[in-house]
């Protein structure tokens, strides 16, 4: 299994590697959540949450790898790796359809790490013949419904509640995959 999915800078010159969560990223997964803003924490979870606790990180890094794809964005400090946004998808149902989530560090928005999330989560799902992705939003958060609305999501009624958007995107299917890879080059990159 590849662990490590992409490497980049930021503008500002920042390593940032993207890879899979593995079940030792915990401790640091815990403190960067727990250093989120009540907003970051809102639109992710749609709730104020005060601490994050073991037992919740626990349920947020320990995955089944044949229902789940979490991924995690980390930047290196002092010999550490630090988590600094991170992505995953859930199979639902029959296995036809996932639900993703996105959540990135407050100092780290507006950079273009959801994108880079959002399509390496787009294209595992693909890879595993998958037919659609979506997820639930707060309609007041403007940023992620611009980036859904780039990466081809539409946007339709949630079951969530009332200021809750429901985005979805159709994948492509394996054969359509392929003929796209050969013609022009790999979707979503």
């Amino acid at each position: 299994m590849k662990d490590y999915v992409d490497r980049w800078h930021t503008t500002d010159g920042v390593r940032l590697e993207m890879r899979r969560m593995r079940l030792d990223d915990a401790p640091q997964v815990k403190d960067s959540l727990n250093q989120l803003s009540a907003k970051a924490r809102r639109n992710r979870f749609f709730a104020a949450i005060a601490e994050f606790s073991d037992a919740a990180v626990s349920k947020f890094v320990d995955v089944d790898p044949h229902q789940e794809h979490l991924l995690v964005v980390v930047r290196r400090e002092n010999g550490l790796e630090i988590p600094i946004a991170g992505g995953r998808f859930i199979q639902q149902g029959d296995g036809t359809d996932c639900s993703f989530s996105l959540l990135i560090g407050d100092p780290w928005q507006s950079q273009g790490i959801g994108r880079r999330l959002l399509k390496a989560l787009l294209r595992e799902a693909a890879q595993r013949g998958l037919r659609q992705m979506y997820g639930h939003v707060l309609a007041d958060n403007q940023p992620m419904l611009r980036l859904a609305r780039s990466l081809r999501f539409s946007a339709i009624d949630s079951d969530q509640g009332e200021g809750v958007v429901k985005i979805v995107c159709d994948l492509p299917d394996a054969a359509w995959r392929r003929r796209r890879t050969v013609r022009r080059g790999p979707s979503w990159r």
